[in-house]
């Protein structure tokens, strides 16, 4: 199932018409979840800035955390939206999302980087290797992908979602201090919660979501 061909509209759990602009097809990933995806495409390119790596382009980083949660458009609303703690049949639902969005990457006639397609596939890994889908583990996860894992976690911690409130900053501290050296790069993830309120306050100059172009 897929899209209307005719309209170049991209419906909801079904695949992007080919014919869907680029620009439209990363508005409608990235404003998922009030704009998560464009908020983890600016921390990312902050948390790269703060740790001084100058070996990563700056706008595919952007583009990487904007399209990393692609798959999450096949996974069924009552299911992201749950007002509540998932079950553990949910959490797994959810869990086949990094394999979705490679599939809708397969099927939508655009050429990704493969910067972009690692992190669609692998922005759940974990530096212990205990992460999904491929239970990879240190180094066989690219850096640009731990950058990325980080930020997303950074902003689904420090945004209001409908089962929780947003979590302080010396709160969020304390875990990513926590999960350096598990989920994350040990110096990475030691120098986001070192930086974090810095990477918080980054936040607030993200400038508003780009208004969908109709006709």
């Amino acid at each position: 199932m897929s899209g209307d061909h005719e309209t170049g509209a991209w419906s909801e759990h079904a695949l992007p018409p080919k014919t869907l602009p680029f620009p439209e097809f990363i508005r409608q990933v990235a404003d998922m979840d009030e704009g998560h995806g464009f908020r983890v495409g600016h921390v990312a390119q902050t948390i790269a800035d703060l740790a001084g790596i100058n070996t990563i382009d700056r706008a595919t980083l952007k583009m990487a955390g904007e399209l990393h949660d692609t798959g999450k458009l096949l996974i069924p609303n009552e299911i992201l939206q749950a007002p509540r703690r998932l079950t553990a049949d949910e959490k797994k639902t959810v869990q086949r999302h990094p394999l979705l969005g490679l599939a809708v990457t397969q099927w939508y006639d655009h050429d990704f980087t493969q910067d972009v397609l690692d992190t669609i596939l692998m922005h759940h890994e974990h530096w212990d290797g205990t992460g999904y889908p491929l239970g990879l583990k240190g180094d066989s996860i690219p850096q640009l992908v731990r950058i990325v894992s980080l930020a997303d976690t950074i902003d689904a911690c420090a945004s209001r979602r409908r089962y929780k409130a947003p979590w302080s900053v010396p709160r969020l501290q304390e875990y990513l201090h926590k999960e350096s050296g598990r989920s994350f790069h040990p110096d990475l993830g030691r120098l986001c919660a070192d930086k974090l309120p810095e990477i918080v306050s980054s936040m607030r100059t993200i400038p508003p979501a780009p208004t969908l172009r109709v006709g």
